[in-house]
């Protein structure tokens, strides 16, 4: 089902009691940050954030009002980890984490909501069906607000935002203390391959 641009109200079929939805992304451009087409980014956007949005709130409610359900969004692989060129897959892809977090948070005694990082590769897509199928299924039930990728061999789960450092100033922060701390901290942050990034 495609939710257009703009949409109101969906036209899902009369007496459906759903347990389970399972969306999928929209294409993405394959440039560079500074030269995403702007027509192309808002399409993009409006299918990733306001579809999956709208068409999630209607289900989510149909699911309430039955025997709750699984919500599964599945992102581009690139846009999780991050790839050089795939800055509209990565943007639009953790705003669908951050809506699918949310729904997991508020819906949590009834819908479940996670995502699963789509990797096109024939083996891989049918790994992924079997766990889309077991997120939807009776023994997935305690799993929700999770985001993962698998492969034929291979089960991923990501790390959730939440703090990678904590520090205290007694006398608040200025330019020069926060700098002195980022030093302390940069030899145990994440980094950018800035080589490949060029």
């Amino acid at each position: 089902m495609t939710v257009p641009s703009g949409t109101a109200v969906l036209d899902l079929p009369d007496n459906w009691i759903p347990d389970g939805l399972v969306t999928t992304p929209a294409l993405h451009q394959a440039v560079r940050f500074d030269q995403i087409d702007l027509d192309r980014w808002d399409e993009a956007a409006d299918i990733e954030l306001n579809g999956r949005f709208r068409i999630g709130q209607a289900v989510a409610r149909l699911m309430l009002a039955g025997n709750g359900g699984s919500i599964v969004n599945l992102v581009h692989a690139d846009g999780l980890p991050g790839a050089v060129e795939t800055g509209s897959a990565a943007t639009l892809s953790y705003a669908t984490a951050g809506l699918s977090r949310g729904i997991a948070l508020d819906l949590k005694d009834r819908v479940r909501s996670n995502i699963i990082a789509l990797n096109p590769e024939p083996a891989a897509l049918a790994a992924m069906a079997e766990l889309v199928l077991f997120l939807c299924g009776p023994e997935g039930r305690a799993i929700s607000g999770q985001l993962a990728a698998i492969t034929p061999d291979r089960l991923q789960l990501f790390a959730q935002s939440r703090p990678l450092r904590v520090a205290h100033s007694d006398t608040g922060w200025d330019e020069a203390s926060l700098s002195r701390q980022a030093s302390r901290w940069a030899p145990f942050l994440p980094r950018l391959d800035m080589e490949s990034a060029q």
